[in-house]
């Protein structure tokens, strides 16, 4: 006896469906590891950015008002990585700017350094010049010059580091 195959065969297969239903899968899955190792480079590179950028704001910070400044009141030496800095400004008031390396943050402030300034800075060194740039001098009254050098780690490598650097002159001199 001979089984007949019917004339108007209607659907699909139970192995018809196992195949399309295992393309499917692999054919999604695909695209969304795709799109999550996407996001994940995206993300990390905009997180190096926003460090890289707020070391970027607090050097201009600190060059900016060092320009407008009469004298340097006070400042850290060049080996301390946790650097700390005060102007006397012509209205009379001291500007003053303190790194604190247990939280990576650096603090300004009139007379002490209360506000945040910038986070994410794993270092920052303040070095003062005398008036021919080239000799260093801890000296307040002889400072002339000062460089500023902050240091941000970036999360994306596990030693990546940049330093961002500004020379700025004291106004009165």
């Amino acid at each position: 006896m001979k089984l007949r195959e019917p004339k108007n065969r209607r659907g699909l297969t139970l192995l018809e469906v196992i195949i399309a239903s295992t393309i499917l899968t692999v054919v999604v899955s695909s695209i969304t590891i795709l799109m999550r190792t996407g996001r994940e480079a995206w993300q990390t590179s905009n997180d190096d950015h926003a460090r890289l950028e707020a070391a970027h704001a607090t050097v201009r910070h600190i060059v900016r008002r060092v320009r407008q400044a009469n004298s340097v009141s006070a400042i850290s030496g060049p080996t301390d990585n946790s650097g700390s800095l005060s102007l006397l400004m012509d209205s009379g008031e001291t500007y003053v700017w303190d790194h604190n390396s247990g939280t990576n943050e650096v603090s300004f402030g009139v007379t002490t350094a209360s506000s945040l300034l910038g986070e994410n800075v794993s270092q920052l060194t303040f070095t003062g010049y005398e008036a021919d740039g080239t000799t260093a001098t801890t000296t307040v009254t002889d400072i002339q010059s000062i460089f500023v050098e902050a240091q941000v780690q970036l999360p994306r490598d596990t030693n990546g580091t940049k330093t961002i650097t500004s020379w700025a002159w004291v106004r009165t001199w």
